[in-house]
């Protein structure tokens, strides 16, 4: 077993098809096929099955799959840095939607001045998919809100936010601070993806408080959501920081539910075994900086 059959497996995992994976790699799809059974048989256990006319993975291949991914991700970043160990450097940031809306734009134009020749390589997606990157080394750090999923990842507060309770200026709740929570029971919730950090917040939090959200709304857009609300199609809870302009112009309200907190932490988060060099630490020790400035 070598290098060849992870990086085979890996990728016939991420295609569920063998004829896909050896177009991607450039191999033959019988030289492919072979580098899985040879894989199999080191192993002593199945790692694909036929699933009608393609394949599917087995359980001890969703096993073998993250460290495998992490493996390959890890030699290819090795093998690009020596190929360009004289050029610039690189820094492949991750981000929730969140924060990459509202404060990585300003954080990464800051750190530019300093770096120039820096290639900063960004990916913004749900908190979830990002803690997944991290996992298989596609990214070298992220920023993230709310907590982490898994204990392989190191994860350090940089900042506080607070998600708030918005309704449109027609809305029963428009600027007010006194609404009980049960009222909120037969209320249109208009929400952010599940996987969403924002939305897994907002739902943990009313659900201590014996509210469980149904929305008929979901959006991976925050804009989407905002308009939605303006037009008065249902409530929602996103975070201050995406809303000051919208609230300034009267285009939506915010109110406050008695005996709810929605403060949240915004984290740095990288891999327990990720090496960070000098520049990776400066441009994390900027966000802390900036993290403690803003709090």
């Amino acid at each position: 077993m070598n290098l060849k059959h992870i990086k085979v497996f890996v990728n016939v995992f991420q295609e569920k098809s063998v004829t896909r994976a050896a177009k991607r790699l450039g191999l033959t799809q019988p030289a492919t096929s072979l580098a899985v059974r040879e894989l199999e048989e080191y192993y002593g256990t199945k790692l694909f099955e036929k699933d009608g006319r393609g394949i599917r993975p087995t359980d001890a291949a969703v096993h073998f799959y993250p460290e495998a991914s992490r493996l390959i991700s890890l030699y290819d970043e090795m093998d690009a840095g020596m190929k360009n160990w004289n050029v610039e450097g690189r820094i492949k940031l991750g981000s929730s939607i969140s924060i990459g809306s509202c404060i990585l734009p300003g954080m990464i134009k800051k750190f530019n001045y300093k770096y120039r020749d820096l290639k900063i390589q960004v990916t913004i997606d749900s908190s979830d998919v990002i803690q997944n990157k991290i996992i298989e080394n596609q990214l070298d750090f992220a920023l993230i809100e709310g907590n982490v999923h898994s204990e392989k990842i190191v994860c350090e507060k940089f900042m506080q936010d607070e998600l708030v309770p918005i309704c449109s200026r027609f809305h029963k709740f428009a600027g007010r601070e006194d609404v009980e929570i049960s009222e909120l029971l037969n209320e249109k919730f208009l929400m952010r993806e599940p996987n969403s950090g924002t939305r897994q917040q907002a739902e943990s939090c009313f659900k201590m408080n014996g509210i469980f959200i149904e929305p008929i709304w979901e959006s991976t857009s925050t804009a989407a959501l905002i308009n939605a609300v303006a037009e008065d199609i249902g409530i929602s809870v996103l975070p201050k920081r995406m809303l000051d302009y919208q609230i300034k112009m009267n285009k939506i309200f915010t109110f406050s539910i008695k005996g709810i907190n929605l403060k949240r932490d915004y984290n740095i988060i990288y891999h327990e075994n990720k090496f960070l060099n000098d520049t990776m630490k400066d441009f994390i020790n900027m966000i802390k900086e900036d993290g403690e400035k803003n709090r």
